[in-house]
């Protein structure tokens, strides 16, 4: 039997909250495990169809929903802590006691999900990423990550982000040999022996792993979404993008003087567009997912300037403490949702 969803959070104060999540039907249904992740065994994770690790305030379970992904079809997804590859966590990397991606590897060459999405700050990148792509890759992963800021979703921050993508090969294999064979059976076909050992092995054939002519990185891109969706580095999209649109790279000239310079009729000083004040773009943006200050295209060294007036540090708001640091911590849901989609069965 197939439960729906499991919650790995070690914290109490978002154990808590977890529950209320759930008993408001916010996020799936399912069971919130609170020990570290270093006590959970594969074993602890089977017949779940969800699995959250460092799950927070339930961040991707919402994205999830937002999505409409069916509680019911395979995900795992894990926001492990940033803080080894964080400026704020010194950026000690595999040095510092913190760094539990290991441990996430772990669960995952273990119980073999056929699906992964995780997040972590951009400074993985040049500290981490090639290895958990590596890690990834080697348990027969296709594996591809994407940096994708808060505002690509008209979120009133930046908050860059590097988002990594898992499917796992066999599975979409044995899904593609079931396909076939409803049809008829496949083993009928010439090439089907050759097919069946390809995906055994990984030694040939448009899945395999280990094919040197470029193969096993277009098949990567199309398990892992369109082309189109997942562009090369130095792109629109790519890891190194965010740095070349500070610079101004890669624009036309009359675009990037209008991009700098250009007010949207009616904008305020810093692009506000209506007389509600900030408080008011910021409730609209909750309600409406669109913030205002975006359309004024004012910038500051290629980076948009949101509307100030997010009180977050107001006196008065009780557990202020914890709950800064839960939402310090937690993902923007519009942003997975929007990969979720574009990952949906």
């Amino acid at each position: 039997m197939t439960r729906l969803a499991y919650y790995n959070e070690n914290d109490p104060y978002l154990c808590d909250w977890l529950r209320n999540l759930i008993r408001a039907e916010l996020i799936p249904p399912g069971d919130v495990d609170d020990r570290d992740i270093r006590s959970v065994s594969a074993a602890d994770v089977r017949g779940y169809a969800q699995c959250h690790f460092f799950a927070g305030i339930g961040g991707f379970a919402y994205a999830a929903r937002l999505a409409g992904w069916p509680d019911d079809v395979p995900l795992w997804t894990g926001g492990f802590p940033c803080q080894p590859f964080s400026v704020a966590g010194r950026q000690r990397a595999q040095a510092d006691d913190r760094h539990l991606w290991p441990e996430l590897h772990r669960l995952i060459a273990q119980a073999r999900p056929a699906l992964f999405l995780g997040e972590n700050v951009t400074g993985l990148i040049p500290l981490g990423l090639d290895g958990v792509l590596a890690d990834l890759e080697g348990e027969g992963y296709a594996g591809r990550a994407i940096v994708v800021p808060a505002c690509a979703v008209n979120a009133p921050h930046r908050r860059d982000r590097v988002w990594i993508v898992g499917r796992r090969l066999a599975h979409r294999a044995d899904a593609e040999r079931r396909a076939h064979g409803a049809g008829g059976d496949n083993t009928d076909r010439p090439d089907a022996g050759r097919e069946e050992a390809d995906h055994r092995t990984g030694s040939g054939g448009a899945n395999g792993l280990a094919n040197g002519h470029g193969e096993r990185r277009r098949e990567a891109r199309r398990l892992c979404g369109r082309a189109t969706q997942w562009p090369a580095g130095g792109g629109e999209g790519g890891v190194e993008h965010p740095a070349r649109e500070r610079r101004g790279e890669g624009r036309a000239e009359p675009g990037l003087r209008q991009r700098q310079h250009a007010a949207a009729p009616g904008a305020g000083s810093m692009g506000n567009t209506d007389d509600a004040g900030p408080q008011g773009c910021i409730e609209r943006w909750q309600r409406a997912g669109e913030w205002d200050a975006w359309a004024a295209g004012r910038t500051l060294a290629g980076r948009r300037i949101p509307e100030p007036g997010i009180r977050l540090l107001a006196h008065g708001i009780p557990g202020r403490i914890p709950r800064l640091r839960a939402a310090g911590n937690a993902i923007v849901p519009q942003v997975a949702a929007e990969i979720l989609r574009a990952l949906r069965p």
